[in-house]
């Protein structure tokens, strides 16, 4: 089962970012690497918002050098795929 990045909609997360009691992961999104867990603190959707629109603002940078983005891969199409 595959799961979705909250910040930058990358739909490939191999673990929920949050447990069912809404705890982080610690589990960094390859493509804006974003940690759950630990990025999020002290405000979890604050966090998130200033997070993406710095990724976005900042050109939509790749974040993993071990990990290759998708094939034809375009964040910001990847971004509808949150849900909020």
């Amino acid at each position: 089962m595959k799961y979705i990045c909250e910040v930058c909609g990358y739909p490939y997360l191999i673990e929920p970012p949050y447990d069912k009691n809404g705890n982080g992961s610690y589990i960094i999104c390859p493509c804006c690497g974003f940690e759950f867990g630990y990025d999020d603190y002290p405000d979890k959707e604050k966090s998130i918002i200033d997070w993406r629109n710095n990724w976005i603002e900042n050109g939509y940078i790749w974040f993993s050098e071990k990990k290759a983005p998708p094939i034809n891969w375009n964040p910001q199409k990847q971004l509808i795929n949150i849900v909020k």
